[in-house]
């Protein structure tokens, strides 16, 4: 007892132990943040804690007694220590932790040091009066005109960091949302004190005064989740009906990956102008820094279906220009395009058994359809029968392997034909075809060819004929077969390939 009197009565020993606290606490604590990456941050907070248990030993132990007014002054500054650390401490839970890797939202250093200074001024004031009795009221006095004066020299400034507090706090917008504001659109990349920085579409930097956004509306696009609904408007001829324009519109939709499912995409009908019927076109898009793109392959696409489907986009016309049409004019134009496309037809192989009047009735009902380059006229494996003549453009033959590999087997450009097999006996795709080029085709299917063949059943044997060749040609690379066993593959082939001709045009046996 009188050991432990002499060792509480002597400032040496109350240092030694003191100071013996802390190097072996702080020793423990820096070997643990160096291996913790979350503690490493908050090291030397730590360590300034442990600092004021060390000096609240000293003063428990008798410094307190023997220096009265040292005792004073060291536990005035342990106290604001530990409130600067803990503080700190705090912060980076809440701030790092909570909001920046719990909440993936951002906490700017900014606002830590104006939390802390704020919250030291007051924790001093305390102190000075219940510490050291120091009276505060002159100088709380001092601090409200000095306070008021920097509030009224930076006002604007002011604002602005209020609202970005404000704007951290609430959370309207953060790091990594598409926004609208004061006539800016674009990504935000960081919220500071003054300002928000957001990246528009352009490219290009806009700095945006905090203070601005709290007081003007802003369009958040990626809440309450990143889908957002765009619209676009588009006019058409007054003789295409509604229903069929709609139709048009929402299979170009329902092919772009980049449009949701969920909400459908819906097509109206919202005004009947001068000179269209003006439909608004609303769909939801899965990423909003995808929605030019979008936009633009809509719009690029709806010529081109609407092109193929006969729906006429009309012009505002200011200027009237007369043109004479007559009965002779327009024959010579059909004459024209008939004799393009015959004479395009006539170097197709499997259409080298119709005679020329026969080609030339085949031209009066067939079509020309164009297509866009990434267009997928054709499906592997969809059912067919369709038959098509490149007029001009260039695609790709795609083939699909049973383990979902997608192989380019070919080339083909204008001449060039593909979908005889789907024409002739309804056989489903065996190739994908993917538009390379914009492209035009001469399409002619069942019910164009099925007139042909009814007025010329015996055309079916000699097609036959050129299809089964031309399989057992292939036949004989893949498997190496003689000039007899080409021979028989090829009677065995014609003879099935006729009777899928005669079953699938319903003609007699």
């Amino acid at each position: 007892m009188e050991f432990f009197q002499d060792l509480t009565g002597s400032l040496f020993w109350a240092a030694v132990l003191s100071s013996g606290l802390y190097v072996v606490i702080s020793l423990a604590v820096g070997l643990l943040s160096r291996k913790s990456d979350l503690l490493k941050p908050v090291g030397a907070g730590l360590k300034l804690i442990v600092l004021f248990v060390a000096v609240q030993v000293f003063l428990h132990l008798g410094a307190v007694e023997q220096w009265p007014r040292l005792g004073r002054q060291l536990n005035f500054f342990s106290w604001l220590v530990f409130s600067f650390a803990a503080l700190r401490l705090g912060l980076y839970l809440y701030g790092d932790l909570f909001v920046v890797r719990w909440k993936r939202g951002s906490f700017p250093a900014a606002f830590k040091n104006i939390i802390t200074a704020s919250v030291l001024v007051i924790v001093l004031l305390v102190l000075l009066k219940e510490i050291l009795n120091i009276n505060v009221t002159s100088l709380i006095a001092t601090t409200t005109v000095l306070t008021a004066t920097i509030g009224l020299a930076f006002q604007g400034t002011l604002a602005n960091m209020l609202a970005g507090l404000t704007i951290h706090l609430e959370k309207p917008l953060k790091q990594g949302d598409w926004i609208s504001v004061g006539g800016h659109e674009g990504l935000v990349l960081d919220i500071t004190l003054r300002s928000t920085r957001i990246m528009t579409v352009e490219q290009n930097e806009v700095y945006i005064p905090n203070s601005r956004i709290l007081n003007e509306a802003v369009v958040n696009y990626s809440l309450p989740d990143r889908t957002v609904v765009r619209k676009l408007s588009v006019g058409v001829s007054y003789t295409v009906p509604p229903n069929r324009v709609k139709e048009v519109i929402l299979e170009i939709l329902s092919s772009l990956p980049s449009v949701g499912r969920n909400p459908a995409p819906v097509v109206r009908v919202v005004q009947y102008g001068d000179f269209s019927v003006n439909y608004e076109i609303r769909y939801s898009l899965l990423d909003f820094s995808l929605y030019v793109e979008t936009e633009a392959e809509i719009m690029n696409l709806l010529w081109y279906h609407f092109k193929r489907r006969g729906v006429e986009i009309p012009m505002p016309i200011r200027d009237v220009y007369v043109r004479q049409v007559t009965p002779e004019g327009i024959r010579a134009q059909q004459e024209q395009r008939s004799s393009e496309l015959i004479g395009l037809m006539e170097k197709v192989e499997i259409l080298t058994p119709l005679s020329r009047p026969e080609l030339e009735k085949l031209v009066d009902r067939l079509t020309v359809l164009s297509y866009a380059s990434g267009e997928v006229p054709v499906k592997q494996g969809e059912p067919g029968d369709s038959f098509y003549i490149i007029k001009s453009g260039r695609v790709l033959v795609v083939v699909e392997k049973p383990s979902g590999e997608k192989a380019v087997v070919a080339t083909l450009g204008p001449g060039d034909f593909f979908g005889e097999m789907s024409l002739l006996t309804g056989a489903v795709r065996t190739a994908s075809i993917q538009v390379k080029e914009d492209a035009e085709f001469i399409v002619i299917d069942k019910d164009n060819f099925r007139s042909t063949l009814a007025h010329n059943p015996s055309i079916t044997e000699s097609l036959s004929l050129i299809l089964s060749e031309r399989q057992a040609g292939l036949d004989a690379e893949r498997e190496r077969l003689d000039s007899e066993g080409v021979e028989r593959r090829r009677r065995v082939v014609s003879g099935k390939i006729l009777a899928k001709m005669k079953e699938f045009f319903g003609l007699a046996k």
